[in-house]
């Protein structure tokens, strides 16, 4: 397989794209999260605040109609980009998605915008 074959099948661009995105620290070691996000023909701003960056993630990608369990985790830290796979569910469907970033925060928030893509072309 390619790395484009790579990138398109664990890595789609689909109907949700992830632009901005923020997090801050909240009370009680929990975490705000801000993203906006291109789904299909709108732009939605969404904010959550959870015990961690996926936990909010994962709530804003269910406000949107893309729920994504995550039944397993992988993540390695290679010449300075954390990588990161997720093994994501819904409705009986799993599939694994992939994503990168300089933190293991931005890795995990792309791999579960990956996920949401890929489970949405599951159906």
């Amino acid at each position: 397989m390619s790395w484009e074959d790579f990138l398109d099948e664990y890595a789609p661009t689909g109907a949700i794209r992830l632009g901005t995105w923020s997090v801050r620290r909240a009370r009680q070691d929990m975490v705000t999260c801000q993203a906006t996000f291109a789904h299909t023909d709108r732009i939605i701003s969404l904010q959550a605040t959870a015990a961690g960056t996926i936990g909010a993630m994962t709530s804003m990608l269910h406000d949107i109609g893309a729920p994504v369990q995550i039944v397993g985790l992988h993540q390695r830290e290679i010449a300075g980009t954390v990588t990161t796979f997720l093994l994501c569910e819904h409705d009986d469907r799993r599939c694994w998605a992939y994503g990168t970033g300089p933190t293991p925060d931005e890795s995990n928030v792309r791999a579960l915008v990956a996920g949401a893509n890929r489970l949405r072309l599951a159906r």
